[in-house]
Formats: structure tokens, C-alpha cells, sequence
């Protein structure tokens, strides 16, 4: 998929959104940085909408890209399961985040999973959070630290994000890698952790 829209291994890589899709933004780099790809990929803050306001071009012209040569270099430990999160869960070096709204953590909200409230010892960082309101734009380095310090995660720590099913979870994802955290998703998030009776919420 990557390589029919041109991009290689030397590949430079720039992801950005239209309007407010941040979310779905943060998982396409988090399928990159999978890959092997994080450290040439970014995201353009604030996205498209961004661009047109700082006045930047833009064009309707559709240039079909030449095919890149793309080859994966795959970091299974990026992604976790249930049981590395259930083996974790009082671990002092890792920090469980659910990047979910407020409603969902405390369980005032169920959704449409089969349990309600979330991951014992999570701690909460909402993803809308994370951006500004209506921009879009990551908030400041200092900012998203505190968030992360709110949720008592140590510089030293290792995060692994969840959300409902991954999508949240991403954006979450990249700021801890952002700000330099050892980071991880835990890819089956809520939906699979709510699923299995034997484990705790």
C-alpha cells in the first residue's frame, strides 16, 4: 500500500489530514513506526487546514506517483496484547493510558462494550486533550508533559496507550513517543480487554 503511493526505504514522510481526522493521522504513523519508518516520518501540525491558513499552495492536480521500494522492518514490541498489559498492570516502569473521553474511563458511559469503565491502574489522558480546540495543533512540549506527569508517568517509564479500539490510542501514542517515552499500543485496546470476563475493569 505504501509503495503504490511512492515510498521507499530513503522515503522523507510527511502525514497530514484534512480537517479534524487527527486521530486516524497518528495511526497511519504508528503503522509506520511499526514498520521501522518513525524516525522519517512526521506529522504536519494542525494539517491541512493549517496549510491554508499560514497561506501556503495548494493545487487540484493529481500527479500519479512513481512506485517506491519499501523494505519493513517490523517492531513487533510496539504492539501488546492482553496479557502483556495484564502482566504489567503493578509494574512501578509502566504506565497504562487510556486515551479515551472522561465518561468512558470512570464508567458513566459504557459505549457499546460489554463492560463498562476501564483497564485497573490506567491512568486517563483523553486524547482531545492533546490538541488544541478547533485547530487541531499539538499543544505545546511543556504542556503535553504535564499531561503526562498528571498521569504520574516518570520520564524513565514505559506507556502503553488504549483506547476503544486502537484509533485514539495512536494519537496518544505518538505524543509519548514524541516526548521521548518508550511507548506501545495495546492494539485490541478496550474492545478485547472488555470482552474477556476473566480479566478485571
Amino acid at each position: 500500500a505504501f509503495e503504490k503511493l511512492g515510498v521507499s526505504d530513503n522515503s522523507r514522510i510527511v502525514l497530514y489530514f484534512g480537517k479534524d481526522w487527527v486521530t486516524p493521522t497518528a495511526r497511519v504513523f504508528m503503522t509506520l513506526d511499526y514498520l521501522g519508518f518513525g524516525n522519517q516520518t512526521s506529522i504536519l501540525d494542525g494539517g491541512f487546514p493549517a496549510w491554508q491558513a499560514d497561506g501556503k499552495p495548494v493545487t487540484s492536480d493529481v500527479v500519479e506517483p512513481k512506485k517506491g521500494t519499501l523494505t519493513p522492518h517490523a517492531n513487533p514490541k510496539l504492539v501488546v496484547d492482553a496479557v502483556w498489559v495484564k502482566e504489567n498492570l503493578s509494574n512501578p516502569n509502566v504506565r497504562i493510558l487510556d486515551a479515551r473521553a472522561p465518561q468512558f474511563y470512570s464508567g458513566a458511559e459504557q459505549g457499546r462494550m460489554p463492560r463498562g469503565g476501564h483497564i485497573p491502574n490506567a491512568r486517563s489522558i483523553p486524547y482531545s486533550t492533546l490538541v488544541e480546540d478547533p485547530t487541531n495543533k499539538f499543544k505545546t512540549p511543556a504542556a503535553l508533559r504535564q499531561l503526562f506527569d498528571s498521569a504520574d508517568v516518570k520520564p524513565t517509564s514505559s506507556v502503553a496507550t488504549y483506547c476503544h479500539i486502537g484509533q485514539q490510542a495512536s494519537l496518544l501514542y505518538f505524543v509519548a513517543r514524541y516526548l521521548g517515552y518508550d511507548a506501545h499500543v495495546y492494539d485490541g485496546s478496550f474492545e478485547d480487554w472488555s470482552n474477556r470476563p476473566e480479566l478485571p475493569v
